[in-house]
């Protein structure tokens, strides 16, 4: 992790939790995937017990879909565009997912808002990752939004999903201050590192609450 510029993580969980079998994990990712790769290194490397079933994204031209590829991990192109109407298409990636038989549903710079049906569908079984401190500045151009707002500190958040965009229970945020020069380049470089620091250790974190059933959190 990149030390030159102070954050703070909460919680802080020092390890990953372990899964034995591997925890079924299916990435939704519509970029170019840095997060995706973080997950392929520590599983590869086998610090991580995490077994990624499929990548799923909604564009042809990502680079997520190489990082896959390079990988042999298999993967999946759903796009809107191919579909009569966005039902049909969260059909196919509901349909996409049941036949992987996954446990967890991880968005990964997924840039589509989805519908209750899709929520519904994997009820405490999605999380997403969000470069704002949540509840503020939902929506698209979070960063833009802290700017624009004068906010003095800014960050990313994990979350399980709800319905309503940008909701659902914090699992893990991270944070850091904003300095005078400071923009909206940089800000971004600085939560993209956070970003692979935090996703993987919610990922384990929500994979524990659901195998053990949100009984607890010991």
């Amino acid at each position: 992790m990149d030390q030159s510029f102070n954050y703070l993580i909460s919680p802080e969980i020092s390890k990953f939790r372990n899964f034995s079998p591997k925890l079924k994990i299916v990435i939704l990712a519509s970029g170019e995937g840095s997060n995706f790769q973080k997950l392929i290194d520590l599983s590869n490397s086998n610090k991580f017990d995490i077994d990624i079933k499929l990548l799923i994204t909604n564009n042809s031209e990502a680079g997520c879909l190489l990082r896959a590829k390079k990988s042999n991990i298999s993967y999946k192109i759903i796009q809107t565009s191919d579909y009569d109407n966005k039902e049909y298409f969260e059909d196919e990636i509901i349909n996409t997912i049941k036949k992987n038989d996954i446990e967890l549903v991880v968005m990964a710079g997924w840039m589509k808002i989805m519908s209750s049906k899709f929520v519904n569908a994997f009820k405490n079984k999605i999380i997403n990752i969000h470069p704002s401190l949540l509840p503020s500045f939902k929506g698209n151009k979070a960063i833009k939004q802290a700017i624009t707002n004068g906010s003095k500190i800014t960050g990313c958040s994990v979350h399980f999903v709800e319905p309503e965009v940008d909701s659902g229970s914090l699992i893990m945020q991270a944070a850091f201050s904003i300095s005078d020069q400071d923009n909206i380049d940089s800000i971004s470089k600085k939560i993209h590192l956070l970003e692979h620091e935090i996703l993987p250790k919610s990922i384990s974190q929500a994979g524990y609450l659901i195998r053990n059933g949100f009984k607890g959190n010991d």
